[in-house]
């Protein structure tokens, strides 16, 4: 079966280019080979100087797979467009990833990790679908390389369907593969891992020992009863266990923990809610709280948030010392705000 070369580490795809070729010679493009495949979804080794017969031996040899793009929409913000596309994979199954306008020409591109997800928060699209699978690194490198076309990407955060901790297998060699200064060379500072609190997740990140790697817990509630409601299948691992883990996954001083709290008017935007949040990141060190109003769905189990709700909890956040920002809603229009992946189809591109 062909390498898939979104998924295959450069010096993998060196070595096995020389066993196919019998010795170095036709292998030296598998550098020029890598590079093109991550930065341009492009896999033409006569574009590189191959003959035909070498070229068609790289065709034996690998194969470039991204997903078709089937749907996309848009929309309008003071900083730039929104950009979703929905996305078919070569089963069928259909995930969709965003890029995001940041501001002074910056793009953030918002990556899934599943098809579906497991965990069934009640807040969010996506949970109402299920697990169906998870994705391989290819895939989820695919969504990068796609948006690599028409602007890279400046950051990267893994915020789109499905829990990405839950597909480590998929997870781990991508964080690889986005790194590898040989393809897309993105710096670890780049890159956001969200979590809802997979504890051996965690450990499992921890254990790479990337000093910058970016994680953020969607907490929504730190009490106990009220995120066991908001997110059922999100409670196997108690907030002290969570804590924990966030404590030991430190590995500098000045790394700031993201705290993501979506905001649901009457159920966790109250004092002691705030209070209870202040109270589960005091130990934590620096972190920085993403207030994120809620995004209704195609099942709402809230209405969003006013904006005097909004600025009231960010406030009683700051009295009590926390480092806070409200997240500006970006795609709820087209379903691609967060909370939104995975519910009504697209429109066709």
């Amino acid at each position: 079966m062909p390498l898939d070369l979104l998924a295959t580490p450069a010096d993998e795809l060196a070595a096995a280019a020389a066993r196919h070729f019998g010795s170095d010679k036709g292998s030296g493009l598998a550098a020029a080979i890598f590079r093109r495949a991550m930065l341009r979804g492009e896999f033409a080794p006569e574009a590189l100087g191959a003959s035909p017969a070498t070229a068609l031996a790289w065709r034996e040899l690998a194969e470039l797979q991204l997903p078709q793009v089937v749907g996309e929409q848009q929309e309008a913000t003071a900083h730039g467009a929104v950009h979703k596309r929905l996305l078919a994979l070569r089963d069928g199954r259909r995930i969709e990833s965003v890029s995001l306008p940041m501001g002074r020409g910056r793009r953030s591109l918002c990556l899934s990790t599943q098809v579906g997800c497991a965990r069934a928060c009640t807040f969010c699209e996506t949970g109402r679908l299920g697990l169906l699978r998870n994705l391989d690194a290819g895939e989820i490198l695919a969504q990068v390389t796609l948006q690599c076309r028409e602007q890279r990407p400046d950051s990267l955060v893994f915020m789109g369907m499905g829990e990405p901790l839950d597909n480590l297998p998929g997870l781990l060699p991508a964080l690889a593969l986005l790194v590898d200064r040989r393809g897309l060379g993105y710096a670890q500072e780049r890159l956001t891992v969200c979590t809802v609190g997979h504890v051996p997740g965690l450990h499992a990140l921890r254990e790479l020992g990337w000093k910058r790697l970016g994680i953020a817990l969607s907490l929504n509630s730190a009490d106990p009863a009220v995120r066991a409601a908001l997110m059922p299948h999100s409670v196997r691992y108690s907030l002290a266990a969570i804590q924990r883990a966030l404590i030991d996954y430190r590995q500098r001083a000045n790394l700031a923990i993201g705290l993501h709290w979506c905001l649901l008017p009457g159920i966790n935007d109250g004092a002691a809610e705030a209070r209870a949040l202040a109270a589960f990141a005091a130990p934590l060190g620096r972190t920085f709280v993403h207030v994120i109003p809620y995004n209704p769905g195609s099942a709402p189990i809230a209405r969003a948030p006013e904006e005097a709700e909004i600025v009231a909890f960010v406030a009683r956040l700051r009295e009590l010392g926390l480092a806070v920002r409200r997240r500006q809603t970006k795609g709820r229009t087209v379903m691609a705000a967060c909370g939104q992946l995975g519910g009504p189809p697209v429109s066709a591109s």
